[in-house]
């Protein structure tokens, strides 16, 4: 089961909705094609977006550093 639905809107755009869940058994072999390479999308996406949230709290963390902000000081870093 994919845990994102593809929805067709009228003026012919299509939305991902994360909050609904779409089974394998409801779709053709050329949905199910889409519908895998979306879902690798949204991993890679997702994944991306972790790693530059670990990175943000990882500056966070070092600008708060005493020692981090002493070296700044002096031209150290």
């Amino acid at each position: 089961m994919f845990d994102f639905k593809i929805v067709n809107l009228s003026d012919g755009n299509q939305v991902i909705d994360r909050n609904l869940k779409t089974p394998y058994n409801v779709l053709t072999a050329v949905q199910m094609v889409e519908y895998i390479e979306v879902d690798i999308l949204l991993t890679i996406a997702d994944r991306m977006k972790r790693e530059k949230q670990r990175e943000q709290e990882h500056r966070r963390r070092l600008a708060r550093n005493p020692f981090y902000r002493l070296a700044c000081l002096c031209g150290i870093v």
